[in-house]
């Protein structure tokens, strides 16, 4: 089962202002049955193939923000609900005790049993990231719940050898803002990287930020450029994908990036997409507290009967 978890992608109204519906993105559309990513994009449910709006909002007056959304994703609790407010983007005093002991990893380990690293977060974090988290003892969500669960945080030296991907898929923040000679990846190598990092465990989590950081105005990426990067790493994760004996699991924390002529989060709902083996375990999914336990039953799927197929991208 591959995770890929999008930082601030909602589904907002279609139109010239909502970069997932301005163009035609091939990747995205695959995922949602040959719809744009939008609020009007009918609901998919097949065996194989899920794709339906999920709450961000969780009950909670205000904006969701993604300390307690991404908390609420990874462990099945609402963190918001918890804190009595929305927070982030790093996780609230009360999310943590759950990050370090009930996350979605610790969760998949005990289901699984002894087996021999069952899971893997897919990122590769450069040397400065862990001298200043390990001096303020800042740790993101994801690598907060990892951390919990002894499940490995990767490094330069992971990156180099192809045996983990860089957050922005290309590898160009590390050599143009940290000046660190690694490797130079196309998204689409990232998309293949991935799959077959993925094959090496039963489950496996990638976290893509900059859709975030787009939707926010940061940066020089526009959402239209981070969104065609995501659509080519799609498009080719896709292209050699098994769905009768893989899961690929796509979702987010909370909407951003759907409009970007706000520089705060949205109200909207979030996509959820589960493509393959167990998919219909998510059928049901409503919000962001679904997520984790729709995993364990997917995992515990029996293999599916849907005839092997590579989903379309036309």
């Amino acid at each position: 089962m591959l995770f890929v978890f999008l930082d601030g992608v909602g589904l907002g109204p279609p139109g010239p202002g909502n970069p997932l519906a301005a163009a035609a993105w091939p990747g995205f559309r695959a995922l949602a049955g040959g719809s744009d990513w939008t609020s009007e994009a009918p609901v998919l449910t097949e065996a194989d193939h899920v794709f339906r709006p999920i709450g961000a909002r969780l009950g909670v007056e205000g904006l969701p923000q993604s300390g307690t959304g991404q908390a609420t994703l990874f462990t099945g609790t609402n963190c918001a609900e918890r804190a009595g407010r929305h927070f982030g983007p790093f996780p609230h005093s009360t999310a943590m005790p759950l990050l370090a002991a009930e996350s979605i990893f610790h969760k998949v380990q005990a289901q699984l049993g002894e087996r021999d690293e069952p899971c893997a977060f897919a990122n590769a974090y450069p040397p400065r990231f862990f001298a200043h988290v390990e001096k303020r003892d800042r740790w993101t969500v994801t690598t907060r719940a990892a951390r919990g669960a002894d499940v490995r945080l990767r490094r330069r030296a992971d990156l180099d050898a192809g045996h983990a991907l860089a957050a922005d898929l290309t590898a160009e923040a590390w050599r143009d803002h940290l000046d660190l000679d690694v490797p130079r990846r196309s998204p689409a190598q990232a998309g293949r990287q991935l799959l077959r990092l993925g094959r090496g465990h039963a489950f496996t989590l990638f976290e893509y930020y900059l859709t975030d950081k787009a939707g926010h105005g940061r940066g020089a990426r526009t959402p239209q450029g981070v969104l065609a990067d995501l659509g080519a790493f799609f498009e080719a994760l896709l292209a050699d994908f098994r769905p009768t004996k893989e899961l690929l699991l796509v979702t987010s924390d909370h909407g951003n990036v759907e409009d970007p002529s706000r520089k705060t989060h949205t109200l909207a709902p979030v996509p959820l997409v589960a493509y393959g083996r167990g998919a219909q375990a998510f059928a049901g999914v409503q919000d962001l507290t679904g997520v984790v336990p729709a995993t364990l039953k997917a995992l515990g799927a029996p293999p599916a009967g849907a005839s092997e197929r590579v989903a379309s991208t036309g």
